[in-house]
């Protein structure tokens, strides 16, 4: 049997091209205290750490097609990388015009999220934290994660619903101009749950870097 992580790196390896960049110093960076990338993020939900972890799914001309923001659940990566291979289907028909392509990719990614199964809606549920931030913010400004539930009430999107609800309005954004800031705009932008467990040490360059980061604020 194979296990979920191993499928993932069997399709990244067959059909991805795979990179990474260093966000430290980008003003859309959360700044969180005493963590590390050779650590692993232990039952989390889809969508967590949003502002420290990007997945960009791009086109050969840098085209994005998805972005996943934060840690995702394998089967969930593995079910968003065959929609995102739709989409790069999609991009690369020279048989159809901009605006029929344009008009596809809000139809494929407004009804991408019915095809997600409960396991993977669960998975996509908001960390407590994250709701109550995101619940008071709705109080004095509009949110687009707000939406009205089947009997009237206020409910929160899904992490996953709104991934592509925002989505639905960036059609093939090139890659330098998307707006990462706004898009990974939810929940909470600073907290450390690691405070804990790090207690009595020092955070060199984590400071280093939100010194700066304050300076040019």
């Amino acid at each position: 049997m194979t296990l979920p992580e191993s499928a993932v790196l069997d399709v990244l390896a067959d059909d991805f091209v795979v990179g990474w960049e260093d966000i430290r110093d980008e003003d859309f960076c959360g700044v969180s205290s005493g963590y590390n990338k050779r650590q692993t993020a232990v039952g989390t939900t889809n969508g967590a750490g949003g502002r420290n972890v990007q997945i960009f799914v791009l086109s050969p001309d840098e085209r994005v097609l998805l972005l996943l923001p934060g840690f995702w659940h394998p089967d969930d990566l593995l079910h968003e990388l065959s929609f995102a291979k739709v989409l790069h289907r999609l991009w690369a028909d020279d048989t159809k015009p901009l605006a029929e392509k344009v008009r596809l990719w809000r139809r494929l990614h407004a009804r991408e999220p019915m095809t997600h199964s409960v396991a993977m809606r669960a998975r996509s549920d908001w960390q407590s934290f994250d709701r109550s931030t995101e619940l008071a913010k709705a109080r004095t400004s509009y949110r687009d994660s707000i939406t009205e539930g089947d009997n009237g009430e206020t409910r929160l999107l899904a992490i996953d619903e709104l991934v592509h609800q925002r989505m639905v309005h960036r059609p093939f954004v090139p890659y330098a101009r998307f707006d990462i800031e706004n898009f990974v705009d939810y929940g909470r932008r600073y907290y450390d749950l690691n405070r804990g467990h790090d207690r009595g040490k020092v955070f060199t360059e984590v400071r280093r870097r939100e010194a700066k980061r304050k300076a040019q604020s």
